[in-house]
């Protein structure tokens, strides 16, 4: 190597002189070196979060100790560090896309989303193309919309739509193809949901706690240009895997609005909703259990906002189901809820409960 240097300065001086000569070899020397020493610097961070990733399991579910004894923590989706993709601020606030959620089960998400999907695809006022995603393991949001058709089931073996998107293991081109539309209206496609999802999100979950790496999808220009620009590591970052794919360009070029029908936990498809959604829409019921219900889910939501996981989710507000009109027992609800809210400062009030439909505040937010 060195005799082959030798040679090149030689030449390289007799044609050009040793001032030339030299800038040339250090350039050469840097275009090789530095690359190098970034590909090694990756390597060893790899290897320092696999020897800790035992140990970073553990203390992201560990119990915490307090002055009056033994509690459980605050949950492993506020780990530090959080990755956010390149340009995610931008994306966000240039998306339109709708979480539907609340950790509280039967209170009308499925139901919601799936009357205003078709409301703001149907209605001549807004003929917007939507696309459903169902994040529910149950898959009701998508034997909702296709109740006599079961082509929309995944092949025997296969996973549903929504668990490859989920794993990062679809690109947006195939993710368009698998978007299934809904019978007579072309503009509302639907990203299908089955059993399969339950798994995945456990297994989601643990790959990301042990930091498993998956394999690197990046074509060979692509990682020459990160390893030049010093990025030396992509460590898994599964939080983020359906903001990647649903802000890709190919993805919004094709859909003027996107609603999530999440699942009544916080599992890793209703993380990645969030992280993915810059609105969030909150169905509940006018019963008191449901109305502590919300309380609870908005502190979690701004404890994930504080830590920079979702900073940029904004709330549409929260929307009553299945209530009977002036009755004590819901404006008591309302009440609570909206006490409790505001003591908290947050911007999440009641959508009007004379709306049973997506015009006015729904549809205003997505104009």
């Amino acid at each position: 190597m060195i005799e082959a240097f030798w040679t090149i300065w030689q030449k390289l001086a007799a044609h050009f002189g040793t001032e030339i000569a030299a800038l040339f070899l250090t350039v050469l020397t840097s275009a090789v070196v530095w690359p190098t020493l970034t590909w090694l610097w990756g390597k060893l961070l790899a290897a320092r979060d696999f020897w800790t990733s035992r140990r970073r399991a553990l203390s992201a579910v560990a119990q915490r100790q307090h002055s009056d004894g033994v509690r459980e923590g605050q949950g492993v989706w506020t780990l530090a560090p959080i990755w956010q993709p390149e340009n995610y601020k931008n994306n966000i606030q240039g998306a339109r896309i709708l979480a539907i959620a609340n950790l509280k089960g039967g209170v009308g998400k499925t139901t919601v989303a799936a009357n205003v999907a078709a409301h703001l695809a149907h209605d001549e006022k807004w003929r917007k193309r939507v696309l459903l995603v169902d994040l529910d393991y149950q898959g009701s949001l998508s034997s909702m919309t296709f109740p006599d058709d079961q082509s929309w089931l995944p092949p025997k073996g296969a996973d549903s739509v929504a668990t490859r998107a989920l794993s990062g293991q679809i690109d947006p081109s195939m993710f368009l193809q698998s978007c299934k539309e809904a019978k007579n209206e072309p503009r509302l496609k639907v990203v299908t949901a089955h059993y399969d999802l339950a798994q995945a999100d456990n297994r989601l979950l643990v790959e990301w706690l042990l930091n498993k790496r998956n394999q690197d999808s990046r074509n060979l220009p692509t990682k020459l240009s990160d390893l030049i620009l010093g990025r030396a590591y992509h460590p898994n970052e599964m939080r983020y895997n359906l903001a990647r794919l649903l802000h890709s360009e190919a993805i919004r070029d094709n859909f003027d609005l996107i609603i999530i029908d999440c699942p009544p936990r916080l599992t890793s498809g209703t993380i990645q909703a969030l992280c993915a959604s810059s609105h969030l829409l909150i169905p509940t019921l006018l019963d008191k259990p449901s109305g502590e219900s919300v309380v609870s889910f908005c502190d979690q939501i701004e404890n994930m906002k504080s830590a920079g996981l979702c900073p940029h989710l904004n709330y549409v507000g929260i929307v009553a189901c299945r209530f009977v009109a002036n009755t004590v027992g819901w404006r008591r609800t309302v009440t609570e809820i909206q006490d409790q809210l505001h003591l908290r400062q947050l911007k999440c009030g009641f959508s009007p409960l004379s709306l049973h439909s997506a015009d006015g505040q729904y549809g205003q937010q997505f104009r």
